[in-house]
């Protein structure tokens, strides 16, 4: 090989390693500080620095190193959720399990854009501690149970039963089943109603941004919602007239989610994906005054 030829290709090579590198150090310094991470007896508390003023929510994410699962587990809405130093945020999970180790990071949505902070340090779930067994299912139990999907009234029916998680706060904290439905733009919750016996009329729950476009089932999670005021209930302080509707809107400060349950979808083809249409189409309903 000629020398020309032999340095062409070393400065090449030099100079992919040097750009590889900035990029990694770019993708790097677009992240932000790591939570900290404490835990006690029965929790893992994380504290999350503020970064924004403008910050409408945070996500928060775990990895159990024991299957390299990565799960969102639970939402921060700001300012509700911020401590008395100004500072920092709070979150606590209690669904941890016995000898495994978590780690975990954020997701800031600040102005209509996402940013993510690194991982935090890696915790491990002594044996001694007040957290699960490992034969604690802390999701919903299929049990056998699928989803059906009639295309001819857009409806999804559950063939079976789920089973609740097995921890005491499913009751007592007012955990709702909720389901996780994902277009090419969101990925959102919706609560199911109580009798699950009976189809659900998906045009009816989803709003306008899950109609007139492709969307994929992601699975079943419990839901907790933490009010501003402290409480679980958003009836709770909130019904003076007793009508059981809320007299007014409660600010969330937490969401907690359990780590999601799939289910096999029938009625969808091979893809497993549904597109319900709007009543009115994605133009919504023409009112047009003028006229020819």
């Amino acid at each position: 090989m000629k020398k020309g030829t032999s340095f062409f290709y070393i400065s090449l090579a030099l100079l992919t390693i040097t750009l590889f590198s900035c990029k990694l150090k770019m993708e790097e310094e677009d992240l932000y500080d790591k939570p900290g991470v404490n835990v006690t007896n029965k929790q893992i508390t994380l504290i999350i620095p503020m970064v924004s003023k403008e910050t409408k929510y945070i996500n928060v994410y775990r990895k159990d190193k024991q299957n390299d699962k990565i799960i969102n587990i639970g939402a921060l809405y700001h300012p509700q959720a911020l401590e008395n130093d100004g500072k920092n945020y709070c979150y606590i999970d209690s669904l941890i399990t016995k000898e495994h180790t978590y780690e975990y990071r954020v997701r800031y949505y600040i102005e209509g854009e996402y940013y993510y902070s690194e991982w935090s340090d890696s915790i491990y779930i002594e044996n001694e501690y007040s957290a699960y067994d490992e034969d604690k299912v802390l999701k919903y139990k299929a049990n056998g149970t699928s989803l059906i999907y009639e295309p001819a009234d857009y409806s999804l029916s559950f063939d079976g039963t789920i089973q609740a998680p097995d921890f005491p706060e499913y009751t007592t904290d007012n955990y709702k089943a909720m389901i996780i439905f994902q277009s090419s733009k969101y990925t959102q919750a919706f609560e199911l109603p109580e009798d699950l016996s009976k189809p659900i009329a998906l045009r009816s729950m989803l709003p306008a941004d899950f109609l007139d476009t492709d969307i994929k089932i992601k699975g079943i999670v419990a839901q907790k919602t933490i009010y501003a005021d402290g409480t679980t209930d958003e009836l709770e302080n909130n019904d003076n007239n007793n009508d059981n509707e809320p007299d007014k809107e409660k600010l969330k400060k937490t969401v907690i989610w359990t780590e999601p349950l799939e289910l096999n979808l029938y009625g969808a083809g091979s893809a497993k994906v549904i597109n319900i249409p709007s009543q009115t189409g994605s133009s919504g309903l023409d009112i047009s005054l003028s006229v020819r």
